[in-house]
């Protein structure tokens, strides 16, 4: 493959992917951000290759600027190490916060008497303040920096949970987890778009979200254990309390320094037509990509927390199990959600991300069918585990989409709107689940998910290809290659 050598200055250089297409880019450095294309870019006075982000300015310290821009990786500059460390805990306390209440569903019934219609407001109200959150996430980040969304989101959780671990009325408590909902919604945003500047990211991703599989599987264990012993169900919600203000701390001190100033630095508005500098949330939902991955993940979040919500209820009254006992089947689910992310994150880059999620999908409805049809409580619990590892790895794999497809600065923006457009669903499904399972049963749960991971699949097949290394682009170099031996061959 040539290249073509260019100044890193105000003058076109040229990209050249797979092939013998070219496309000419303005070498402006905020644009170089935006290029998601496998590119070979041969600047003066060095070479960098793959996709591009914005230096942070403790990247190798000491070392002479070279006027170009450098991949962040996990551990370079050195304090990315604390960031990523503090964003993996705040995983595992998310995957805690949503794993509990459908865990705690019968006993959250049975102390306030009402129906399960009136006790999933409880899913209802997060997805509220996720919601609210997608229209403020960017203004957020340019107000108080990466800093004070982060430690501000944290400190939300952990007033919502000061409060439920007392068991409230039920209005308050509804309003609690819309508090939980609104700082999740920020910190979604936040975290994923500091991840997808990062080298390898399915690989950071998949483990990202799969420790949100890890505090989701340990969650409904200890939650119904204690609830079951006797102790009052709101008192899991101590632990929360105390495993947020830790990781309030852990965050504080990692994303120190990640101020306003430095936020409108790296991420500079765009400018419309008209030479003007235009709303980074207006020019996001402009963007078709957006819209199409939020409805995706609005279809995913409301599966995947569905599921998670119900099985324990779907386990007791249709396969009539132990209620102590089923929890472990709830644990098994997003068990199989981590292990999936966690290893499946390193297969899905080097075979292709579009290719693999559409397997994972079709994956997914096929055991989900056996959770549904199986008649035994290990054959579903086998099924809906299965569920989980291969239905886990489409989030992090979506996230990794919208980087791709969408500028550097609409990144904040872009992933904040879809993840909190995306977490709409994951209360509002439950929500209808519930009052779908109040008359007809919860046999309802298993239609129901069905049809929105087939939905999904239709929306993953109006997606372009954006994958960078995968094996489609393998084959096409390999074929390439061997086609210019034999045309230098016969020259010869």
């Amino acid at each position: 493959m040539a290249s073509q050598q260019g100044t890193i200055a105000n003058d076109p250089i040229m990209l050249y992917e797979a092939g013998n297409d070219s496309e000419a880019v303005d070498a402006d450095m905020t644009e170089l951000a935006s290029v998601k294309s496998p590119a070979v870019i041969d600047v003066l006075p060095g070479t960098v290759t793959g996709p591009l982000s914005v230096i942070d300015t403790e990247f190798n310290e000491g070392r002479v600027d070279d006027g170009v821009e450098h991949v962040q990786t996990w551990n370079n500059p050195p304090a990315n190490k604390w960031r990523l460390l503090a964003i993996l805990f705040g995983f595992v306390l998310m995957g805690m916060n949503d794993a509990t209440p459908g865990a705690l569903l019968l006993y959250i019934e049975s102390y306030y008497q009402q129906t399960y219609t009136v006790i999933s407001l409880c899913f209802l109200a997060p997805a509220a303040g996720y919601m609210i959150s997608a229209f403020f996430n960017s203004n957020l980040h340019i107000m108080f920096g990466r800093w004070g969304t982060i430690v501000g989101g944290l400190l939300l959780m952990c007033v919502a949970y000061s409060l439920i671990c007392w068991a409230p009325p039920l209005p308050l408590l509804v309003f609690s987890y819309g508090l939980v909902g609104l700082g999740i919604g920020t910190l979604d945003a936040a975290w994923n778009a500091f991840a997808a500047d990062l080298q390898n990211v399915n690989e950071i991703m998949g483990l990202m979200h799969g420790l949100y599989g890890v505090g989701a599987t340990i969650s409904p264990l200890i939650s119904t254990a204690m609830a079951s012993s006797g102790l009052r169900w709101s008192y899991y919600y101590f632990i929360m309390f105390g495993v947020g203000i830790s990781i309030v701390c852990l965050n504080a001190y990692a994303f120190w320094g990640e101020t306003a100033a430095k936020y409108l630095k790296d991420h500079p508005a765009g400018i419309n037509e008209d030479g003007e500098s235009q709303g980074r949330l207006s020019e996001a939902l402009k963007n078709r990509y957006t819209i199409l991955l939020a409805f995706f993940l609005f279809f995913y979040m409301g599966a995947e927390v569905a599921l998670g919500s119900w099985i324990v209820t779907f386990m007791v009254t249709e396969r009539h199990g132990e209620p102590a006992k089923m929890g472990a089947v709830a644990s098994g689910y997003w068990a199989g959600l981590t292990v999936g992310r966690m290893v499946l994150g390193f297969v899905t880059g080097r075979i292709g991300e579009n290719t693999m999620a559409t397997v994972y999908l079709i994956l997914s409805i096929a055991f989900e069918l056996v959770f549904w049809l199986a008649p035994s409580i290990v054959a579903s619990a086998v099924g809906v585990s299965l569920v989980g590892v291969f239905f886990g790895p489409v989030f992090p794999t979506a996230m990794v989409a919208l980087t791709r497809l969408l500028p550097k600065r609409l990144h904040v923006t872009g992933i904040g709107f879809a993840a909190s457009f995306g977490g709409g669903g994951s209360a509002i499904f439950p929500f209808i689940t519930g009052a779908m399972a109040q008359a007809k049963g919860a046999w309802v749960l298993q239609p129901l998910v069905v049809a929105l991971i087939g939905a999904m699949v239709v929306i993953w097949m109006t997606i372009p290809t954006f994958e960078e290394t995968g094996l489609r682009d393998r084959i096409v170099g390999a074929l390439t290659r061997r086609k210019q031996r034999l045309s230098e061959s016969d020259s010869d």
